[in-house]
């Protein structure tokens, strides 16, 4: 009896051991970018990659977020080359490649965007773990919504894996000089 009783435990501890671990953020995709071209996570791998998601009709978050990693980049100089952000659509009904291209080109040169159709977006959102929501107000026009949506930035590694989220709201010094400790190997 007691060798079965130390199975259970054994396969108990096993499968419950993991249990309540959150994933972390990332994975695969495919999406098609501001130049029409399909890509997937794959085409980003070898390179630090920082991703935001928001949309091109958003009032004021998203362009501040974009403005934040554009400036960080600028104040990272050379140490951004290995560097590629991404600006993921949670809007791809409206936010069409030519549109993505208009708004992309706002901010940092090398600014890649995203989109997609609404199961794509859903499934990459997921795999990134970021919620979003069409929110509509009496009154207004059936194109005139907005999304409500996580606003933070997710910086992964060459390999894909999630290294770190940088709230709303950083300032672009804050967090190149974060990007810049974690690319020397500095962790918390």
């Amino acid at each position: 009896m007691r060798p079965f009783a130390i199975l259970f435990t054994f396969i108990f501890l096993v499968f419950t051991s993991f249990e309540g671990q959150a994933k972390m953020p990332g994975g695969s995709f495919i999406m098609t970018d501001h130049h029409g071209k399909v890509v997937t996570n794959v085409d980003f791998m070898g390179r630090f990659q920082i991703y935001y998601f928001g949309y091109t009709f958003c009032p004021d978050i998203c362009p501040t977020g974009l403005q934040t990693i554009s400036d960080a980049l600028d104040l990272l100089g050379d140490d951004a080359q290995d560097i590629v952000p991404l600006f993921v659509t949670v809007d791809p009904a409206r936010d069409t490649v030519p549109v993505m291209a208009d708004y992309v080109a706002n901010f940092h040169p090398s600014l890649i965007g995203l989109t997609g159709t609404p199961a794509m977006t859903e499934g990459v959102a997921k795999k990134y773990k970021i919620r979003y929501e069409k929110v509509t107000e009496p009154g207004m026009e059936k194109d005139q919504y907005i999304m409500d949506h996580t606003a933070s930035m997710l910086l992964m590694g060459p390999d894909g894996k999630f290294l770190t989220k940088f709230a709303h709201g950083i300032t672009p010094e804050a967090m190149a000089k974060r990007i810049r400790e974690i690319k020397a190997g500095k962790r918390p």
